[in-house]
């Protein structure tokens, strides 16, 4: 393709970012009849460099969100009909009672949401993960339909579809340089290294490198990369037969915010009980500065040795034998919001404008679908208005805000966390001017929209002894 071809191509969409996110909307654009598609990414094929291609791909079907257990579920089905889901079964063990009422919880919840689960003693953990020190835990809950799935294969499977359905081209290799407004401020193209793309339509599905291409619109996407350690020990003899990837179930040993999962003859295990590592977008290296990949940061073993040390308490025999050692350790890097939930949808500053962010490879192919309803004027089937980005109110989307709220919200990953929790970051933001009368009269404040609202009041706890059994 000559220069003259290159700067006259139009496309219906230019999708931005090839990781499992962009090439599921991609595939599901062009099943519902988009055509003259165009995916750019600036990595190679099938591994562009982003968090895609270094999770440790695992999907717990039990939310406590609605949406997120039904984008979970959907993808998971996309996932067994491309045919890179690998059923495992998880295990969420308990060192406390408290866990153990919380793991209760879960259990119900799954129930209610159609998925199985059970209750289990540390002798029947034991019975299903043989190199674990029951005595370490108080029992666990078992999700027989946890599994794994291969996403860069799942995203390449997408991609080709789409490519054979006539609707999309793929630039590899191509970096973004900017995308242009008309002068009502609607996008009207993309600029990159291989040419002008004309457009009307940008979705951004770069994870933790949105803010910085919505930011070339005038845009703000609230994301902030922040680092999830991990690593992977080998090789370990019990699994030296291992048929494929896994065989034995995963475990996630929620009270010390870790997991530890099987991948073939090694052992991954992960953790996001560190501190909380916030990693500015522009700050991540490039493809050409990277020595793994850009998502891929040199791992920093002060944070992790905590986390080794109780990850072996669980597990002494399988990563306590000297035969075994430590074959890769990353900090990787995933995106997170203020709130956890994905952003979705136009942009509120800039019409043609959809983020496609935040997400997850256990929701990715959900997101794809449920997007792609949406952007073509369809009601999603699955309510996703949970993480629609026009959520957020201006002061949620500054840098500071979003930085506090994943920080805060990093090491309750596998918290227990009740659902009116109210956060402690950024606070008090705006106040009344009744604000000071009210902490006199000892105020206990919950947030609404960044105002400090009493939700109820100290000096008033005499009157429950008065109307007491009233």
């Amino acid at each position: 393709m000559n220069d003259t071809q290159q700067r006259s191509r139009r496309a219906s969409a230019v999708i931005i970012g090839a990781g499992i996110v962009g090439n599921s909307l991609a595939f599901h654009l062009a099943r519902l009849g988009w055509t003259g598609l165009v995916l750019v990414d600036k990595g190679p094929m099938p591994n562009p460099g982003g968090s895609t291609g270094h999770a440790s791909n695992f999907i717990f079907p039990i939310e406590y969100s609605k949406m997120m257990m039904e984008l979970t579920r959907d993808s998971s089905e996309q996932y067994q009909e491309l045919g890179v889901f690998t059923e495992s079964g998880g295990i969420e063990v308990a060192r406390t009672p408290e866990r153990m009422t919380e793991l209760r919880r879960r259990c119900t919840a799954a129930k209610a949401w159609g998925i199985p689960a059970k209750l289990v003693t540390p002798a029947e953990v034991g019975k299903l993960v043989p190199y674990l020190d029951e005595s370490v835990i108080l029992g666990g809950a078992h999700f027989p339909t946890v599994g794994v799935v291969d996403s860069l294969r799942a995203g390449t499977l997408m991609r080709e579809r789409a490519q054979q359905l006539g609707a999309l081209e793929v630039l590899a290799g191509t970096e973004v340089l900017g995308i242009d407004k008309s002068a009502d401020g609607r996008v009207s193209g993309v600029r990159t290294t291989r040419g002008d793309i004309a457009t009307d339509v940008v979705a951004i599905c770069c994870g933790v490198w949105s803010p910085r291409i919505a930011a070339m619109a005038g845009a703000r996407i609230p994301l902030t990369p922040i680092v999830h350690q991990m690593i992977s020990v080998g090789p370990i003899p019990l699994f030296a037969d291992t048929s494929g990837e896994i065989e034995y179930p995963i475990v996630r040993d929620v009270d010390t915010n870790m997991y530890e999962r099987q991948h073939g003859g090694d052992m991954e295990v992960g953790s996001y009980a560190h501190r909380p590592i916030i990693v500015a977008p522009g700050d991540i290296p490039s493809i050409e500065e990277a020595v793994l990949s850009p998502t891929e940061m040199p791992f920093t073993q002060d944070d992790f040795d905590p986390q080794l040390a109780q990850a072996l308490e669980l597990m002494p025999d399988l990563l306590g034998d000297e035969s075994v050692g430590i074959r890769y350790a990353i900090n990787g890097l995933i995106s997170m919001t203020p709130d956890g939930h994905p952003a979705l949808g136009e942009t509120p500053e800039v019409p043609g404008l959809w983020s496609v962010a935040a997400s997850w490879i256990k929701e990715g192919p959900g997101i794809g679908r449920a997007v792609a309803e949406w952007m073509s004027g369809t009601t999603p089937e699955i309510d996703i208005h949970e993480a629609d980005i026009s959520r957020f109110y201006l002061h949620q989307r500054a840098t500071a805000h979003v930085a506090a709220r994943a920080s805060e919200a990093f090491n309750k990953m596998y918290g227990i966390v009740h659902p009116a929790e109210q956060w402690e970051s950024g606070r008090p933001l705006r106040l009344s001017p009744a604000y000071d009368r009210e902490r006199e009269l000892g105020a206990v404040f919950i947030e609404t929209a960044g105002w400090e609202r009493p939700n109820w009041y100290a000096s008033n706890s005499r009157l429950l002894e008065r109307y007491a059994g009233g």
